[in-house]
């Protein structure tokens, strides 16, 4: 009894802490993600448990007081998202990081000088043992039960697409390729507005048996924004016209492209799903570069103090330092790799045979900045890149950019309907066009986009010249499976930042 008394108050709750954060959100995406996916994440989390642990346990010189203090700062780090969500629902104030961060510093350093003087209730430790035991064995029973079903991203009540997630079995389910090429503007206002011919681009659609609306429009000309709508079918309703966007509101399209309608209903109807982009969508995390974590392990860590702060505040982070020739260079290199490995990966997934139907979401940032090829196909260096005194405003370098973006555009498009045979259906947009300020004023062909579509049976009844995104699945959908969703009116929404452009957008 002594030793089972004395194994009670060993501070077992620091290392149950991450062993519960990383199951939890394990048995949370059951089916989308692996142990080995996880293993790297709990090792991490593990080890810096024990650093914190060994610092404090220096400072303190009890086990104890270690374990709490550690307990505290890992808790918050873990639950972050949680915490913050909440109060931005009911105490909004209080939600904002120039408040939340410096309460829980000022707590921090409270409970730090509590314990140099005061000792840990035995009691609070074993109830911290007993609570994340409890938790698990909660956990390990609805692992359990959820082991053995297919894994099916799960939609809000209120979805659009729920009452159709039920397959008659009497529809063809065709592949379905999505191809985004950011900030692509279309073709009348190359020619309008920048007096550059890209009629070839259209030659090569029509030839291809593409339906091209000739008036085809975004919604919203910020990215995040403009394939929220496309994915939901819908508006986002929390953002009137020339609506002032804050930091905050970035989370708004985030979390719902995280959990849009098209991939939830697509998986639904036993669509197998393949996202070649950066954003997050239900079940299959965006493809950007975490150093040490698996790729799927974003799916747990999603609503840390660290992705939180990356989400929300991170660009406004990365502004106050941009004219750093280091930070330029390395987002140069990423952005290019992440052209070229969703462009690779979506050829490659062209050629593949699979027993499901597709649903392929490929986003590059093309002929988005950077400008990274010149009008003949060549690699610009980094340092050409970096020397225009303005790189995003040069729509010189961006004309430049669209001989070689056309070239890949052509390869997918040929690609996917070689090995199709022409049975998959494919969807060409941009989620808005080029937003060159020279006159530092909104201007409406922000919105005017590239828009071509692709159906196995060419029957393009219901497409119209002037569809705008929010309506692109609404028609799609009743072409495939006869959904005969009522379509949206076709407006354009001006959403501001201080006046420009948001660059990472």
């Amino acid at each position: 009894m002594n030793r089972f008394n004395r194994l009670t108050h060993v501070p077992l709750f620091l290392g149950l802490l991450p062993v519960f954060f990383v199951f939890h959100g394990f048995v949370e995406n059951l089916g989308f993600i692996t142990v080995g996916d996880c293993l790297p994440l709990l090792g991490i989390y593990l080890l810096s448990a024990g650093i914190l642990f060994l610092v404090f346990f220096l400072l303190l010189r009890d086990a104890n007081k270690a374990a709490l203090i550690s307990f505290y700062l890992l808790c918050f780090y873990f639950f972050f998202g949680v915490l913050h969500d909440f109060l931005k629902a009911y105490a909004h104030m209080l939600s904002k990081y120039s408040v939340l961060l410096p309460i829980f510093a000022a707590g921090a350093l409270a409970l730090f000088l509590y314990l140099r003087k005061a000792t840990v209730p035995g009691p609070l430790v074993v109830f911290l043992n007993c609570l994340f035991l409890i938790y698990l064995l909660v956990d390990i029973g609805t692992w359990i039960t959820k082991t053995g079903r297919r894994p099916v991203a799960q939609s809000a009540p209120s979805s659009l697409l729920s009452p159709y997630y039920k397959d008659s079995g009497n529809s063809p389910k065709p592949d379905i390729y999505l191809l985004i090429f950011d900030e692509y503007s279309a073709n009348r206002t190359l020619q309008s507005v920048y007096h550059y011919d890209n009629s070839a681009l259209d030659s090569f659609f029509k030839k291809e048996d593409f339906y091209r609306p000739g008036q085809s429009r975004s919604n919203y000309f910020f990215t995040t924004y403009s394939m929220a709508s496309l994915l939901n079918l819908d508006y986002l309703h929390e953002f009137d016209d020339n609506h002032l966007l804050t930091p905050d509101d970035n989370a708004i399209p985030l979390e719902r492209l995280r959990t849009n309608e098209v991939v939830n209903f697509l998986m639904a109807r036993g669509y197998s799903i393949v996202n070649n982009s950066p954003w997050d969508i239900p079940g299959h995390p965006g493809r950007l570069e975490q150093p040490f974590i698996p790729l799927k392990g974003s799916l747990i860590t999603r609503r840390t103090l660290l992705n939180y702060i990356s989400r929300d505040i991170g660009m406004y982070l990365e502004s106050k330092i941009k004219d750093s020739g280091t930070l330029i260079d390395d987002n140069i290199s990423t952005i290019d790799r992440m052209n070229t490995d969703f462009l690779d990966s979506t050829l490659r997934e062209s050629a593949k045979r699979s027993p499901t139907p597709r649903f392929v979401y490929m986003h590059v940032l093309m002929p988005h900045f950077y400008f990274i090829f010149d009008s003949l196909q060549h690699r610009r260096t980094l340092s050409d890149i970096r020397s225009r005194p303005s790189l995003q405003w040069d729509p010189e370098r961006y004309l430049e950019y669209l001989p070689y973006v056309n070239a890949r555009i052509r390869e997918v498009v040929t690609s996917i309907k070689e090995h199709s045979q022409g049975k998959a259906v494919i969807l060409f947009l941009s989620d808005h066009g080029y937003r060159y300020y020279p006159t530092d004023a909104v201007q409406p062909y922000f919105f005017n986009n590239q828009n071509a579509v692709y159906l196995p049976h060419r029957d393009y009844s219901g497409f119209y010249d002037s569809i705008t995104n929010v309506n692109e699945f609404r028609v799609v959908f009743d072409k495939l499976f006869h959904l005969n969703l009522p379509l949206l009116k076709d407006s354009v929404i001006f959403l501001r930042t201080t006046g420009v452009a948001n660059d990472a957008n």
